[in-house]
Parts: C-alpha cells; structure tokens; sequence
C-alpha cells in the first residue's frame, strides 16, 4: 500500500492472508499478483480495480454474478467455492484483454471474510473510529458529528444507514489513508451482534445515544435491549474513550458497570455532565442552544427541528471532544450540523401546506418524540395557524409487544392537537382501540388502514392548504415517501 498517495491500496497475497483465504491469479501473464483499490458489493457498479465480495443473503446469492462483476473490471472475486469452468474462461479472457491477473479468493464464509479484511483494513489506516449505537439517534449523531470533525480533519463516515454485520465492515472499507477520523454506525436487533461489530471495528470512542423500545422482537424486552446496546462498551477496547447519556436511565446504568477500572470518559446530559445543552429557543427551523462543553460555556443556533435532537447534539459534541476538538472549536462548528434524509425533514408542499417527513425510523420513544414536537408547533400562537394531520406507519420489529406499542400510540395522538389522523399498517385496529379508549373525539377525522392506497393521500392532497402541517413517520419498511410524493412536494427527492 502507498501510504504516501493516501489512495486505498491492498494486493491480492494480503488480503488473502487477511482472511485465510485460497489464492488462485487467473490469466495472470507471469504477474506473481494484483492489486485493489477498493471492494464492491454490486455486481451492477463500476468495480474498477476493486475486489467483488460474493455475499450471500436471505433472498440473494452474489455467486450468480461473478461472471458480470469480472466484466464490469473486477480485479478480484472473494468467494465461498471455487469457480465453473464458463466462469474461470470469462475471467481469462478479461484479464487477457486487460493484461491483468484477476485475482479468485476462496473462503468457506464470504461474510465472515469480509469482516475479517475489514478488522485488517481497519489497523493497517491506523484512523481513529468512532463508534454510535443506541435506539434513536444514531444517524443523526453520526451526521451531526461529521459535520463538526470536518471542520478540522479528514473525516470518513457510514454512508446511509451501513450499520449492520455488513454495512460496518463494508464502511469501515471505505476508509482511505488519508483519513484521520471515521465515525462509524453501529447496528443491532439481537444479543451478540454489537459484539461482533465492536470486535470488528476496535473503536476508540464509544457512545451509546440512548436505549428505547426499538428491536423488542429480537431481544424480548427493554431490560435486553439495554443489555444488547451495553455490549458497545463491554466488547470495546480497553484504551477505548467510553461517552455515556446521563439524560436515559439505561445508559446511566452502562456508566456505573463500564466507566471505571480507569477508563477514559466523557458524560453529556441537559442537566448535568462535560457536555450540557439546554434549549433556548425552539422554531419549525431551529434550535438554539446554551450550555457548556467542558465548562466552556456557549450558544449555538442549530437548523435542525425537534427536543429529541439536543441529545443527538451533545453526543456529536462529545465524540467531537473525544476525537481532539478544542470546545470552542465545536461550538464554532455546531451551526453547520443538518438533519439526514428522512429524518425531521421539513418538505414544502404545492399546496402550500408544510410536511414533517421522518420516514426513516420509528418506535415507541422516536414516535412519541415526534408527536410532543408536533404538539409544540399546534399549539394555539405557534407557527401553524392551519390543521394539524398525523400520517402515521407502522412500528416494526416489536414482537409479542406489536399491539400493546400500537394502542399506546393511539393513546399518545389524542392531546397533540391534530384534527386529522391517517394510520398504514398491520396494526391499525390497535392504534384505532387505543385512540377510541378515552372516549369521542369530536372534529378529528380518522381513517385506519392495513396497507397503503394511492387514493386516500390524493383525497387528503386535494384538502390541504396554507398553513396546515402534516406529520409523517413510519417504519423505514413502509416507505411512507410514497405518501409524501402523493402531495405533490415541491422540493423532495425520494432516497436512492
């Protein structure tokens, strides 16, 4: 690797012996090896000088397009088995017209392989990571906290939501050289797999956001969902900087078994630790914070909307801090933090009606956020002088606690203000029995649905107007952007 050029460097004989691989150079030319520059998932991409991992999935099995994955300039192929005779020509005459070696390494587990070249990759930078998990926020910390870095350092980060058994190596592979800190997102839904990820990313920083009601269904209760998100901090290494929210009991608990044996540690909370936020002013655009980042003391005017924010806030303080940053350098920085795709995303309608779109996740704790946001802006002498609409979605992967989570929701809607509420999914009669249960609602409009259909977001287009706010939250699954397009947005893109 040329360490000099910054650029991601890594030869066949490596990455084999990285992953206790088979090497086999097809059509090599008297080359004793090749080089990557990269690895690639798609077969469909432009894999130029890249390694093609052959994952397989549930549904998929990337074996099928290692033919396509060669000639769309694959330099290597990472497989579980070795390749058929129709596969082993194409290779040769590619590499034939190229005058390049294409490298085979063969594995008994290509997932497991690619995590393993991921650990390796991961020392052979020498960056510093940073690692995020945590119920709600992980997205918008991560985003929020690049932002800072930025400022001062080469930062590389998770694109999208890559924070699973795949998603973290494949991030932890997009690190280059050159860069100084990457801020990597770390997923669960079951015990054991923060332990994976912890083992595979080696961070040097540490946070758990918070600990909520998300991934009941892999993990049974709220108790193992704490326990499942303290395995950040139990899996992570000992030099490791350990940051802990003492706003959430269950982090606070994390603090009291993980933070001594001499660790290093930093705390953050609206009330008391090294970082301290306190809202100021709240708009439809903005936060305005005061507080103190290690005693200093500031004020920072954030365009990102929601209360729930001001942990995600001082969490990327806190990584920013761990990372080297002076605190006046992040309150500097804080203005330039926004809000990702799909999360508190403000969209302008051609009606001229206002969308909350916050379509990327949701649970029990990110909903009930959301609607006591909702319930700030429709208040009488607030900003929306129009009707307030709940699109809602379904809440997914709460197991056996589906219908006790969906009724509760019911419940949470009524005192919000809204006079219309429009529920998709599964679960609609539960949120229906938990709104119904404290009685009439004169005025408010409901209509609950399993599945969505085209023609109640064309009905509810054809009524909005000027001053009316529309909420829309829902699990990732549900694609509510689909809703959301149906309203005729003037200034969205659907994610890619």
């Amino acid at each position: 690797m040329s360490e000099a050029s910054g650029q991601w460097s890594l030869s066949s004989q490596e990455a084999a012996a990285a992953v206790d691989g088979k090497l086999d150079l097809i059509g090599s030319g008297g080359l004793a090896d090749t080089v990557f520059h990269g690895v690639g998932t798609d077969s469909r991409s432009d894999l130029q000088g890249r390694l093609f991992v052959a994952l397989v999935g549930e549904n998929h099995d990337a074996h099928v397009f290692l033919s396509a994955a060669v000639k769309n300039n694959a330099t290597g192929l990472l497989v579980h088995r070795e390749l058929t005779k129709e596969e082993v020509e194409i290779c040769t005459e590619i590499s034939r017209k190229n005058g390049m070696p294409i490298a085979v390494i063969v594995v008994p587990d290509t997932l497991s392989a690619l995590q393993q070249l991921a650990r390796h990759w991961r020392h052979k930078c020498k960056t510093m990571i940073l690692g995020i998990t945590g119920s709600n926020g992980k997205t918008s910390t991560k985003e929020f906290a690049t932002s800072i870095l930025q400022t001062r350092f080469k930062v590389q980060s998770s694109k999208g939501s890559l924070n699973n058994h795949w998603g973290v190596p494949i991030s932890l592979l997009s690190i280059e050289p050159s860069h100084d800190v990457a801020v990597i997102e770390m997923g669960m839904n079951h015990r054991g797999e923060l332990q994976t990820l912890s083992k595979i990313a080696d961070a040097d920083v540490v946070v758990c956001t918070m600990v909520g009601r998300g991934h009941l269904e892999g993990v049974g209760s709220l108790a193992g969902v704490a326990e499942a998100k303290s395995e950040v901090y139990e899996f992570a290494p000992k030099k490791a900087t350990f940051i802990f929210n003492l706003d959430n009991e269950y982090t606070n608990q994390m603090m009291s078994r993980f933070a001594g044996e001499g660790r290093r540690t930093l705390t953050f909370g609206q009330a008391a630790g090294d970082i301290s936020f306190r809202i100021k002013k709240m708009t439809a655009e903005s936060l305005e914070l005061t507080g103190e980042i290690k005693g200093i003391s500031g004020n920072a005017v954030v365009s990102v909307f929601g209360q729930h924010n001001v942990t995600n806030l001082m969490a990327a303080a806190s990584l920013s801090l761990a990372a080297g940053m002076s605190p006046q350098e992040i309150w500097q920085a804080l203005p330039l933090c926004r809000s990702a795709w799909g999360r508190n995303q403000w969209v302008n309608l051609k009606s001229g009606a206002r969308v909350l779109f916050d379509g990327y996740n949701a649970n029990p704790e990110s909903m009930q956020a959301a609607l006591e946001n909702s319930k700030l802006l429709l208040a009488p002498s607030a900003e929306f002088a129009g009707r307030g609409v709940a699109v809602l979605g379904e809440m997914r992967e709460l197991g056996e606690f589906t219908r006790e989570m969906h009724e509760e929701l019911g419940r949470m809607i009524r005192n919000c203000g809204f006079r219309e509420l429009i529920f998709i999914g599964p679960s609609c009669a539960a949120v229906r029995s938990g709104f119904e249960q404290s009685g009439p609602s004169p005025g408010v409009r409901t209509t609950f649905l399993p599945a969505y259909t085209a023609e109640v977001a064309e009905d509810l287009r054809a009524r909005l107007s000027s001053g009316d706010y529309v909420l829309i939250k829902g699990s990732r699954g549900m694609n509510l952007e689909v809703f959301l397009k149906a309203l005729e947005p003037l200034d969205f893109k659907a994610k890619q």
